[in-house]
């Protein structure tokens, strides 16, 4: 049979070009900068830093940041981020500093 310039595969697998970009899962966000990934989705929420891109990919939805969602990530934590809280007992007081 002839091939007229459109290659077909029977697969699952499609290519993808946000597979060949950097992005960077909320995880290894996290890691990167240093926090937790609850901070990153309680700034989220809040407004504070971008919302990560959303793609779909084989009936999955992925959200991941670029390189460039990832510089403001770290300038907004080198502005405004001071590290942790208060460590918290189960009871909800501040564990007393010896």
């Amino acid at each position: 049979m002839e091939s007229r310039g459109v290659d077909f595969y029977l697969t699952n697998a499609a290519w993808c070009g946000i597979l060949y970009m950097e992005a960077y899962s909320i995880s290894e966000a996290a890691r990167i900068l240093g926090v937790d990934r609850r901070t990153l989705q309680r700034w989220v929420r809040q407004g504070r830093i971008p919302v990560p891109t959303t793609h779909v990919l084989a009936g999955v939805r992925l959200r991941f940041w670029t390189e460039r969602d990832m510089r403001k990530l770290r300038a907004y934590k080198a502005a405004r981020y001071w590290g942790k809280g208060n460590s918290r007992t189960k009871n909800g007081k501040s564990k007393e500093k010896t």
